[in-house]
């Protein structure tokens, strides 16, 4: 099932426009990495060196976050006095990765902490009586919540009637009143200090709370919890601008020498046999998250956090492999949905928004279910399926329209609602659903007048194959890591002459294909592009530029994201 792509090149930079690249080396030189730059926001020669140095002097201060220092008060006091502090997370990465930070800075003080990380067929998303009721018999009396309970009102309610405290870490919009909890840590409500208003993921929030627990104590930096800033960042897909940058490209740093077996055992498993090198975003967004979200997906999450929390090297590798296994079971009954779903809607469609009913599959994949028919079709996607009387569902966002705001209007309908602009997921009455859907529709039918009713590829600039040198390759991978608001570039190049063409993988899924640049060989690989017409002369592509490091030496590419026979 394929669909025409617009490809769509940025404006230059004005004429003239020129940044003192000298500290990069000679790959720097030319019009090409100025060109790039300009289209990430960086303006001026102060703005580049600090896009490509910031490191661990640089983090912001933690206390520019609301309510940090209540928090650190409170959990400072529970250690001192041997409380048991009860930790609850949600169970994707950016949960996951939060609830092992806050885990592992607690016990590094010689504090007590226990996890709850919910259930997601069972429980659902969210703070709920029964985590309470089960810390309460803990013997827990403080709470102190991970990527989530912004909007727990009622259950923080409950937890203080029986005596527990409640700190709130988390990043989500908060779309009801203000629960009744110790402090709220969350980078969305209003801070005297505008540092503050960073787009925090959920673990980089947790992470902040790391940062500011050792300053408070006299501790060192915590730069061991760095990869699991990094992990639960990239994976939560919020802007990589400002500490959330630092975040991730000293995260990145660490985990490739990190000492936590956890982390180790993910590393190898994920890597494919004789890659090396120092991990990617790419590498977690692809490869990692996706085996340490597959538990998860699958039901219960908990073989997740505890491969984040051991610090034991045999439990770490067991735990590694189980996870590659449900990674795999994951793959399959995602390749089942996606088919089930394929027969219930038209890319050539003019119904604004894609519904599609995933009855009997596990909820863990209707969220990226919804995510791939977001990207296919280029309109707002939503994946639901019916338990009981109620409908759940996952949903994805498009620049049309924002369905986390779309879907608030109606939040007096929902019994569960949460997420934010790019993602939301509800709990109906199955009964409401149709006229929730009409609404919907509706909404996007308006938003999309005189939009484009197809996925658009932005690329950065058009460029002559034959101009690509090792240096550009190197330049690009100065630039990482790559992430929301700091896009990998894409450039297009026409003309270009095929040398090979195959298709591999089952079906013939994938595209491998060489290419002459002016006598040298260049070559490429094309997921998902194996059906595309090609012609039998010269195409026109749009790619990325790829560098991976297979037994010990390093390879260039490009990575296709669509390609057309050449415009005559």
């Amino acid at each position: 099932m394929t669909l025409d792509r617009i490809w769509q090149i940025a404006e230059p930079p004005p004429p003239g426009f020129r940044l003192d690249l000298g500290f990069l080396g000679s790959g720097a030189r030319g019009p090409l990495p100025a060109r790039l730059l300009w289209n990430r926001g960086v303006r001026n020669d102060s703005e580049a060196t600090s896009y490509f140095s910031s490191g661990l002097d640089d983090f912001l201060d933690p206390f520019d976050l609301p309510d940090m220092e209540i928090a650190v008060t409170r959990i400072r006091r529970a250690i001192n006095e041997n409380e048991m502090i009860g930790v609850f997370g949600d169970f994707d990465v950016d949960g996951l990765t939060g609830t092992a930070i806050v885990l592992r800075i607690v016990r590094t003080m010689q504090g007590n902490a226990i996890p709850y990380i919910p259930n997601r067929e069972s429980d659902g998303h969210g703070l709920s009586k029964q985590a309470i009721d089960s810390f309460a018999n803990a013997g827990v009396t403080l709470i102190t919540t991970v990527d989530t309970g912004s909007t727990a009102v009622n259950e923080i309610a409950y937890a203080r009637s029986l005596g527990i405290d409640t700190i709130v870490t988390d990043h989500h919009l908060i779309d009801t009143e203000r629960p009744e909890a110790v402090a709220i840590v969350n980078p969305h409500l209003n801070s005297q200090n505008s540092k503050g208003s960073v787009d925090y993921s959920g673990a980089g929030v947790a992470f902040k709370l790391a940062q500011a627990l050792s300053l408070k104590a006299d501790q060192e930096f915590p730069e061991e919890l760095l990869p699991l800033a990094a992990l639960g960042t990239i994976a939560d897909i919020v802007p990589l601008v400002s500490d959330n940058r630092t975040l991730v490209r000293e995260g990145l740093r660490v985990l490739g020498q990190t000492k936590l077996p956890g982390l180790r055992a993910l590393l190898s498993i994920s890597r494919a046999p004789g890659a090396s090198g120092r991990p990617t975003a790419e590498l977690i967004s692809f490869y990692v998250a996706p085996r340490l979200n597959a538990p998860g997906r699958m039901g219960d999450a908990e073989p997740s956090l505890q491969l984040l929390s051991t610090n034991d090297e045999s439990e770490a590798l067991a735990l590694a492999e189980r996870l590659d296994a449900d990674n795999a079971k994951r793959r399959s009954l995602s390749e089942k949905v996606w088919e089930h779903a394929a027969s219930q809607f038209d890319t050539n469609s003019g119904d604004p928004i894609v519904a599609v009913d995933c009855d009997g599959f596990p909820m863990g994949l209707l969220g990226p279910l919804a995510g791939r028919l977001n990207e296919l079709t280029g309109k707002p996607a939503i994946a639901y399926q019916a338990v009981d009387d109620f409908t759940r569902a996952s949903c994805r966002s498009t620049t049309v329209l924002d369905l986390h705001a779309a879907l608030s209007t109606h939040s007096e309908d929902f019994e569960r609602f949460g997420g934010h602009a790019r993602a939301a997921g509800f709990t109906i009455k199955s009964e409401m659903l149709g006229d929730l859907l009409d609404d919907l529709r509706r909404r996007a039918a308006w938003g999309a007048m005189g939009a484009p009713v197809v996925p658009t590829l932005h690329a950065d600039a058009e460029v002559r194959i034959e101009d690509l040198t090792v240096s550009t390759w190197n330049f690009v991978s100065a630039m990482e890591p790559f992430g929301e608001a700091n896009r990998e570039p894409l450039l297009v190049s026409s003309g270009v002459t095929p040398l090979d063409v195959r298709t591999v993988g089952v079906g013939g899924k994938h595209l491998k294909i060489s290419f002459d640049a002016d006598g040298r060989r260049i070559d490429s690989i094309g997921f998902g592009l194996g059906d595309r017409p090609l012609g039998s002369g010269a195409v026109d592509i749009i790619y990325q530029l790829r560098s991976e490091v297979w037994r010990g030496k390093t390879r260039h590419q490009l990575g296709l994201r669509d390609i057309r026979p050449a415009k005559s």
